[in-house]
């Protein structure tokens, strides 16, 4: 059996103290997922999303992990409430795994909307500039920062396996941060972000070297979501 069967299904130790073992997992589906919507800050999960972190729940009651993390967004709550009750962990709220924020005024409003897409057409073309943006949404360098300090914030910890529930677009930003570091540009995230898809409570899992080779990332699992079905 693999190392990857023996970790997701049958609960395996922890990593040793010389790696940081993370599950990253996207939030269950919401309304706004259903009806392509672009969503608000408190928008919770749909029905559909709650049996999916049901079934996520029950995966984790068979993996040993020493701490639960969650963005601040509802979704994301919702979803790390769903695991916390099934495992007794508490949920440690932290706001720079939120998703990206698009700018307020489309929030709640469809993605084919015309005015939608011409606001998010004028903030396309401040996203490569440094301090440039339409209103108040993250650029890509607002998202790199706040990825790199994600994942400093992870590797500060003293816990040697972390769950974090998280959002695709962050998630996205935090593995290319993995790979390139301060060296991330904007085209080579592009290439991420359309590349790589995480379904609603896919797992992805990661180490840390943080001692024979310090400041090393490896991808084990992408978007694990077997859960499912």
């Amino acid at each position: 059996r693999t190392r990857a069967f023996e970790a997701c299904y049958l609960g395996s130790n922890p990593s040793p103290a010389a790696m940081k073992r993370i599950y990253f997992i996207r939030h269950g589906m919401t309304a706004g997922n259903e009806t392509f919507t672009y969503q608000m800050l408190d928008t919770p999960l749909s029905e559909r999303g709650r049996l999916q972190a049901d079934f996520l729940a029950e995966r984790f009651s068979k993996i040993s992990f020493d701490v639960l993390i969650a963005s601040t967004m509802e979704r994301a709550q919702e979803t790390a409430r769903s695991i916390a009750k099934k495992t007794g962990h508490d949920v440690i709220s932290e706001p720079l795994f939120h998703e990206r924020l698009q700018p307020s005024v489309v929030r709640g409003k469809a993605h084919n909307d015309p005015e939608v897409k011409e606001t998010l057409r004028v903030a396309r073309s401040y996203w490569a500039e440094e301090g440039a943006r339409h209103s108040d949404e993250e650029n890509f360098y607002d998202l790199k920062d706040r990825a790199t300090k994600a994942l400093d914030y992870l590797i500060s910890r003293d816990e040697e396996t972390m769950v974090v529930v998280t959002h695709g677009t962050i998630l996205k930003t935090m593995l290319a941060v993995m790979m390139r570091g301060k060296d991330l540009q904007p085209d080579f995230l592009d290439e991420i972000s359309q590349f790589f898809f995480p379904e609603n409570t896919g797992i992805t899992w990661v180490e840390y070297d943080n001692k024979q080779h310090p400041g090393r990332w490896q991808l084990i699992t992408w978007n694990d979501h077997a859960h499912l079905g």
